[in-house]
């Protein structure tokens, strides 16, 4: 649903802003997970080794595209003008943006405890030039940037529930049978 603060903020990015144009909200949605493995090449302890960071990864992406893609589907929000679609909200690449970051501070908290904050300010300026492009109301990159937080949130917990499952099965003592 488009609100008055949408519509306000949409006219003065057309009115102040009619030819913003940029390429960095594409590289920059990545960048958080670029400092992650690049820490882990350079030897900085993580939370997580990187095959463990992968799983999580892949977990938090098809959490976050079930939930944003069949949101998209339903609610066929309007993109603002001039762009045409239904497909406004959420904003995928905030989800994207917003998730990694939140590897990126789950990972780097504990040893790089600033370093780990930097992937959200990439991922907020990411929802800023989707609204400067024209690309997404502010509801829209909002309701993003929650589902990739949420999506990482629980990808995390269940990536530690199926190893610790896992370590429990291994664990178990083999039983004698009786003759």
């Amino acid at each position: 649903m488009i609100t008055a603060v949408d519509r306000l903020i949409h006219r003065h990015v057309l009115a102040n802003h009619p030819f913003f144009k940029t390429s960095a909200d594409d590289v920059l949605k990545w960048l958080p997970f670029g400092v992650v493995f690049f820490a882990d090449i350079l030897g900085k302890k993580t939370t997580s080794g990187w095959k463990r960071q992968v799983l999580i990864a892949g977990a938090s992406a098809a959490i976050k595209y079930l939930i944003s893609d069949n949101l998209k589907k339903i609610t066929h929000e309007h993109r603002p003008a001039p762009y045409t679609g239904s497909h406004s909200f959420p904003s995928g690449h905030a989800c994207t943006a917003f998730s990694t970051a939140e590897v990126l501070h789950s990972e780097l908290k504990d040893s790089l405890p600033l370093l780990s904050y930097t992937g959200y300010l990439a991922a907020t300026a990411v929802a800023a030039i989707r609204i400067m492009k024209n690309r997404h109301w502010l509801n829209d990159v909002v309701a993003g940037a929650a589902i990739g937080i949420i999506s990482t949130k629980f990808a995390y917990a269940l990536v530690n529930k199926l190893t610790s499952a896992r370590r429990n099965t291994e664990k178990l003592p083999e039983t004698k049978t009786a003759k």
